[in-house]
């Protein structure tokens, strides 16, 4: 029974990231913007991934503990938990997850750092791409190739970008770049 329960959220989880992709492709998403507590989102995110993280340790880092930021919180709960999710999948048993936000100009720069293998120079910017999957993580743990691609579409409708870094001393960082907008603009 637990096996079925387990395949019936994952198949469900699954169809959930095709139509947000299909959506968020088509322009299909109501966007959304309020004020969001950083850290507060940051928090939600972990709760909803406090079963898959129950065995990692996780370091949170807010540049600013009272930023606020202008966005749609679903869409940013949705890039962020594709980041930390992915580290849970890739990440070397017993290293930590750091998950920081800061304020770099205009911008939160969210990062999400764990070690694990080292993501090839070509498949840096490809991984981004629907469908797409490093050839390193291949075996390593089952994924769909969507899951980048939402978090890099979920950035764009807010006017930022993602990005990659990956090495073998450094680990590997995934960043997502959001303006920080006042509640006056708009997408």
């Amino acid at each position: 029974m637990g096996l079925i329960d387990e395949q019936t959220r994952l198949l469900g989880d699954l169809t959930t990231r095709l139509l947000t992709t299909a959506r968020l492709d088509g322009g299909e998403v109501a966007i959304h913007v309020a004020p969001v507590s950083v850290g507060t989102l940051i928090e939600e995110v972990l709760a909803g991934l406090k079963d898959r993280l129950a065995s990692m340790r996780v370091a949170v880092e807010i540049d600013d503990e009272n930023l606020v930021l202008s966005c749609d919180e679903q869409l940013m709960v949705m890039l962020l938990t594709q980041y930390i999710d992915n580290a849970c999948k890739y990440s070397n048993f017993g290293t930590t997850i750091t998950i920081r936000v800061l304020v770099a100009g205009p911008e939160a720069i969210f990062s999400v750092h764990s070690y694990g293998p080292v993501i090839p120079m070509a498949d840096r910017e490809r991984i981004f791409d629907r469908y797409y999957r490093s050839s390193t993580y291949g075996n390593r743990a089952p994924g769909t190739g969507i899951g980048l691609s939402v978090a890099r579409r979920a950035a764009q409708i807010h006017g930022g970008y993602v990005w990659v870094t990956s090495d073998e001393e450094e680990g590997t960082t995934f960043f997502a770049a959001i303006p920080l907008i006042t509640e006056k603009e708009s997408f």
